[in-house]
């Protein structure tokens, strides 16, 4: 059975994020190392198109319609909604776990 597939647009601010991460791994580790952080990141990005509602909610104080859901790649989340009514998901942010863990439980 196939499921309804749902196209994955990556927000700005979340781009940029992603940009930051490359970056950071560009300069510390390699540029290897950071094209595969890009690489997996992407990859599981892009498999939010199926089934993106069966991942966690969020725990965040300020409901949001719709919720914000995330889904994790090694230490980083990535964050992202759902919206039913033209089937996209919209990936927010991309958070290291290490980076602020509070930041988005503040919401």
């Amino acid at each position: 059975m196939v499921g309804k597939i749902f196209k994955v647009v990556i927000t700005r601010p979340a781009a940029d994020r992603l940009r930051k991460i490359v970056d950071y791994y560009r300069s510390k580790a390699s540029p290897k190392i950071a094209r595969k952080v890009r690489r997996n990141l992407i990859d599981e990005t892009k498999r939010l198109e199926r089934l993106p509602e069966s991942k966690p909610l969020l725990p965040v104080k300020e409901i949001t319609e719709p919720p914000y859901r995330y889904t994790k790649k090694w230490s980083f989340k990535i964050i992202f909604q759902v919206h039913k009514k033209d089937d996209t998901v919209s990936v927010i942010d991309y958070l290291h776990d290490k980076e602020n863990p509070k930041k988005w439980e503040e919401r």
